[in-house]
């Protein structure tokens, strides 16, 4: 994620101060190390790790040197970032609060569909902003689309850490564990059935 914002910044000639999410802090530092070694001079990009983010971004934004906020998360915080962009009427651009559709037509090559929706949705192991969250599928295929998926997401082998031959891993944290937990136990309760997994 952040070299998707670092990119455009350092190709217009500016320097950066990146705020990792608290769970990825050490993706953001090697980011700066191999920057540094590709050459990008020290101090023009700048790694923040905090546990307390609220008022960091209220001193960094309250710098009249900043220029331009590019954020990536929830709507609340964006909201936030937003009110504190207001006063010196900083730029900003947010990605907030992803909620992607899939669509699947009937006339659907249906083994492509659940090859796209195996990728959109397992990319990053399904923890990326940019993952489908909602399947829109014509009723003549969705019989035939949901088989074809839940077997598909039935042959993913999870393992934690480094197992042999595991392809999806472990959530980041506790509390993400929990909200999808959350999740399904709210599907379930709505009539959802569970297909394929459904528990830790």
């Amino acid at each position: 994620m952040g070299t998707r914002k670092l990119g455009p910044a350092l190709a217009a000639g500016c320097t950066v101060v990146l705020k990792p999410a608290q769970e990825t802090p050490l993706t953001a530092l090697a980011i700066v190390r191999l920057l540094e070694e590709a050459g990008v001079p020290q101090g023009v990009v700048n790694v923040v790790c905090t546990a307390e983010p609220a008022p960091l971004a209220a001193a960094v934004l309250g710098d009249p040197r900043v220029r331009k906020l590019s954020f990536t998360g929830s709507t609340a915080v964006g909201r936030r970032l937003l009110e504190l962009c207001a006063p010196q009427v900083i730029n900003a651009s947010m990605e907030l609060g992803g909620n992607a559709p899939f669509v699947v037509l009937e006339d659907s090559d249906l083994d492509v569909a659940v090859a796209g929706a195996m990728a959109a949705k397992m990319r990053n192991g399904g923890e990326a902003c940019t993952a489908a969250n909602r399947f829109l599928v014509h009723e003549s295929v969705a019989d035939e689309f949901t088989s074809g998926l839940t077997e598909a997401m039935a042959a993913v082998r999870v393992g934690s850490g480094f197992s042999e031959g595991a392809q999806l891993g472990p959530l980041i944290n506790a509390a993400a564990l929990e909200k999808v937990e959350r999740l399904v136990a709210d599907a379930v309760d709505r009539g959802a059935r569970v297909r394929t997994g459904g528990e830790r």
